[in-house]
């Protein structure tokens, strides 16, 4: 049991670790992979590769499984990672699929949680943070903004598709405008960045979902601003550098 206990570390804990890095790589790659599968599966045309997006479903709830069983084992206070934030979104990631293989019709309806599995792409900008910062060009202070750009972009893509995939739930069976997640993303993305979207929700839950998506559109254009400020006083100011204290705690 140790020796299990100190693979699955070093697999999702140990940040140094080449196992760490190939382990994550594989989850990031069939996290976009699912994502993409539960966002094409919704268009009409289609549904003749549906045996395609089984295949994907099963294969990469499989694997989400075993992580998510490998970082109970290594966490060395289980409660803390299991009721953390990654945590509950490892586990909804999941558990959609595993009560669908139920034969209760009604179960199977919480299918539909898959789109909690978006919030996955967040553990995308963590690791993406977490492997530049042992890089050893990350002593150019200039790299910090190219990976806070790119962590900014991922957020921003992950906010449109959870949004799509929400308003596509509660309104896709009202408005054609809704019909699928890809022409949902159209309408999200212009109410994140601030635009004025042509189909107007029809349901309560559609209108609380357009002012979640207006208020986290704020947030973004405020990140936005501190990275391009960041930028501009480099410019103006030059590279300054990174006190190793400082470089402990990003």
């Amino acid at each position: 049991m140790g020796k299990i206990k100190s693979i699955t570390y070093e697999a999702f804990y140990n940040v140094q670790s080449k196992l760490f890095l190939i382990v994550n790589d594989v989850l990031a790659f069939f996290t976009i992979l699912s994502v993409v599968g539960v966002v094409l599966e919704t268009v009409e045309s289609l549904q003749k590769y549906s045996y395609v997006f089984l295949a994907i479903e099963y294969v990469s709830v499989a694997i989400f499984t075993i992580e998510y069983i490998g970082r109970i084992i290594a966490a060395q206070k289980k409660s803390s990672y299991i009721f953390s934030f990654f945590g509950i979104i490892d586990l909804l990631a999941i558990l959609p699929t595993l009560i669908g293989f139920t034969n209760f019709t009604f179960l199977k309806s919480a299918r539909i949680l898959r789109i909690m599995r978006f919030l996955r792409m967040l553990r995308l900008a963590k690791l993406m943070r977490l492997k530049s910062v042992h890089k050893k060009d990350l002593e150019e202070y200039s790299e910090i903004y190219r990976i806070n750009v790119k962590i900014y972009f991922l957020t921003l893509f992950t906010a449109i598709v959870i949004f799509a995939s929400l308003i596509y739930v509660a309104e896709g069976h009202t408005q054609n405008e809704f019909k699928n997640i890809p022409i949902s993303m159209i309408w999200a993305s212009k109410v994140i960045i601030g635009g004025v979207p042509e189909a107007i929700p029809k349901t309560i839950a559609g209108n609380i979902i357009t002012i979640m998506a207006r208020f986290t559109g704020l947030i973004l254009f405020g990140l936005l601003i501190n990275i391009v400020g960041m930028s501009v006083k480099k410019i103006l100011f030059g590279s300054e550098e990174i006190i190793p204290q400082q470089k402990n705690k990003i």
